[in-house]
């Protein structure tokens, strides 16, 4: 542990981490917790005015990847890319590194005065360093469950699965990116076995208050 990470932890105490796999029930319990208890719900959805500030003030030498504004407008060149591709355009580092810098940046000031429930992506070697086991818990989909048919049949994502039918050869990029989610699951799984996360895999039993008990014990709410 460096002087960093304990500020860093110092500063995110009042922030509680809800990561996982897609349609495990993240953003769900996200709201049952903050309906619940008054905290501040906190996603990767509501960001897009703050990080094009946020993108306009960065210095080149630091954040290479932010000050090049990249728009997506051409969705047929967008999901005509191989899985390789996309694994290479969303690698590690890059982009997404400054996008995880500013979430961490956005949840110190938010948090401040009041406790937060952050429904983001934050990889997991870099969480457990800025915040301590019990203010982490990992929503965990059986993976046959990830696909992008089940995907878009959630109101939020239906424009997602919309966008790929509406274009050329849609069950071949369908294909890709079923592909892109088993690999996201798989991953997601190794870090909780990695990292040694508190995690609850959803399953036909499970329930908004059922999981939302196991959350409010592993927090310790």
């Amino acid at each position: 542990m460096n002087i960093a990470e304990n500020i860093l932890k110092h500063n995110l105490r009042n922030v509680y981490f809800l990561v996982g796999t897609a349609l495990a029930g993240k953003t769900t319990m996200a709201k049952a917790i903050s309906a619940k208890y008054g905290f501040y719900h906190f996603n990767d959805n509501w960001h897009e005015d703050r990080f094009t500030v946020f993108r306009s003030i960065c210095d080149m030498r630091y954040q290479p990847q932010s000050t090049k504004k990249k728009e997506t407008t051409d969705w047929e060149a967008f999901f005509s890319r191989s899985v390789e591709e996309f694994l290479t355009d969303n690698g590690e580092y890059g982009e997404y590194d400054e996008y995880v810098e500013f979430m961490i940046i956005e949840l110190i000031k938010q948090s401040q005065n009041t406790k937060v429930i952050a429904d983001i992506s934050i990889p997991a070697h870099l969480l457990t360093q800025i915040s301590d086991y019990n203010r982490i818990a990992c929503l965990l989909a059986a993976p046959e469950l990830v696909t992008c048919e089940h995907y878009g049949k959630r109101e939020d994502h239906k424009e997602f699965l919309d966008c790929i039918q509406s274009l050329k050869e849609p069950n071949k990029k369908i294909a890709v990116q079923d592909e892109l989610f088993r690999i996201g699951v798989k991953k997601m799984y190794a870090q909780v076995k990695e990292y040694n996360l508190f995690n609850i895999i959803r399953n036909d039993e499970s329930t908004v208050d059922k999981t939302l008990k196991l959350l409010e014990g592993h927090f310790r709410l």
